[in-house]
């Protein structure tokens, strides 16, 4: 039944990706169709969703105009509408009339599409879809202040999307009006961690959610399926180590490591951003190039001949004085100090969520999930000892990892729709 399909784009606006999703979840039918024990489970709710599509938009704001982004949303919305209607043309083909309330557009089908029309008719079913929100690009220094930055991003929202239909999630796991936003800025400030921490960390009773994406790696505290994090800020949960600085992509090398091997012996390398890390991952085929979704260091492309060559002038070499044998041992080991940090990070984590909640080791759960999953996240809990029993990677695709923030983001929205649906069905 159309009229109870609830459409949601979810957006994970990031200093260097967009990452989007867009999904639908027809309420009648999954209502009515599930086990009332489930129907408000997260798990279950992505089971019976349809994923419209999703994306990623490379927008790094501290390189281009932050007006530009304009663009990057308009185009979203233009992807998300098509798919919409072409998902009704193929989903519901006795509706001839559409009337997308967003907009306000009306559509006839012509043909097994629909078409733009002036023409309205008393056959058209109203449908919308609602836009949910989570900002962490307010911390590029494109931006002078976090204010400024949420400000920029909130009002361009309002001038593509219908602000009607805008939601933003704050670190309260609450859903907000732009103009909300707008007055208590910092609420949603950084708030990426929470639905994802919801999702991943439903039912479970004590447990930790490990996020590693291109940038960052999030440790979030779980008790009773909700995050129980110290900091409600970066600098708060930076502190307890539950936010630490380094991903799968963009750290420089010099983040990483002072020295490499090289002709048995440890050279010192430059303090220059020649390459990345994002370099390393390729040349050891941890990484595709189309998973080096972000800018090299020097512009050049994303070869593998060209990560040998940056790799090469981390210490001040070029591949006339360095093989590629050399250079791929270089990478094995800025790999391992990478795997160290990260694990001395997840150590710290778990010895401060032992305090907490008088807990064994053994008795935690890891969830874990983002691109750096089976790279790094996987492999530095296995070398604490953490017992593959204890370690849990949910059911997406690869690619799905990767937006696991924007596509938990639609779930937990649709949760909140089916809560809706339910209560006021018991009023009535």
């Amino acid at each position: 039944m159309l009229k109870k399909c609830k459409f949601v784009l979810s957006l994970d606006i990031g200093g260097a990706n967009t990452k989007s999703s867009f999904m639908c979840l027809d309420l009648a039918t999954y209502v009515q169709n599930s086990e009332p024990k489930y129907v408000e489970r997260y798990k279950n709710i992505l089971q019976f969703s349809h994923s419209l599509y999703y994306s990623i938009e490379y927008f790094p704001f501290w390189q281009r105009k932050q007006t530009q982004f304009k663009k990057t949303l308009k185009s979203l919305l233009t992807k998300t509408e098509k798919h919409l209607l072409d998902h009704i043309a193929d989903q519901y083909p006795e509706i001839k009339y559409i009337k997308l309330n967003n907009s306000g557009q009306h559509y006839q089908k012509v043909g097994k599409q629909f078409k733009k029309t002036q023409n309205e008719s008393e056959e058209s079913h109203p449908v919308e879809y609602n836009v949910v929100i989570t900002i962490t690009a307010e911390l590029s220094d494109a931006f002078s202040t976090k204010k400024e930055g949420i400000t920029l991003i909130c009002k361009q929202l309002q001038e593509v999307f219908h602000p009607d239909y805008l939601h933003l999630i704050n670190v309260n796991a609450e859903f907000i009006s732009v103009n909300e936003a707008l007055s208590d800025y910092l609420s949603v400030s950084a708030s990426n961690w929470i639905a994802t921490s919801l999702v991943f960390g439903e039912r479970e009773r004590l447990g930790i959610l490990l996020d590693m994406g291109t940038t960052t790696l999030d440790l979030i505290p779980i008790k009773d399926g909700h995050p129980v994090t110290i900091g409600k800020n970066d600098v708060a949960r930076l502190i307890n180590y539950e936010l630490f600085y380094t991903g799968v992509l963009r750290p420089p090398i010099a983040s990483i490591v002072k020295n490499v091997p090289f002709q048995h012996t440890l050279c010192p390398i430059s303090f220059e951003q020649f390459a990345l890390m994002a370099d390393v991952y390729l040349i050891l085929g941890l990484i595709t190039e189309q998973e080096y979704s972000c800018d090299t260091a020097d512009g050049r492309g994303k070869t593998l001949q060209e990560c040998y060559a940056r790799i090469s002038r981390v210490i001040c070499g070029d591949l006339n004085l360095i093989t590629e044998k050399e250079i791929e041992g270089i990478a094995e080991y800025i790999y391992n100090a990478h795997k160290e940090l990260v694990q001395d990070a997840i150590s710290k984590s778990i010895n401060q969520f032992i305090r907490r909640f008088i807990i064994p080791i053994s008795k935690i759960r890891f969830n874990v999930t983002g691109l750096g999953a089976n790279i790094l996240l996987i492999p530095a809990l296995k070398n604490l000892d953490i017992h593959e029993n204890q370690i849990f990677y949910k059911g997406f695709t690869e690619k799905e990892h990767v937006l696991s923030t924007a596509i938990c983001l639609g779930i937990v929205f649709l949760k909140h729709e089916v809560q809706r649906m339910i209560l006021t069905e018991q009023v009535s």
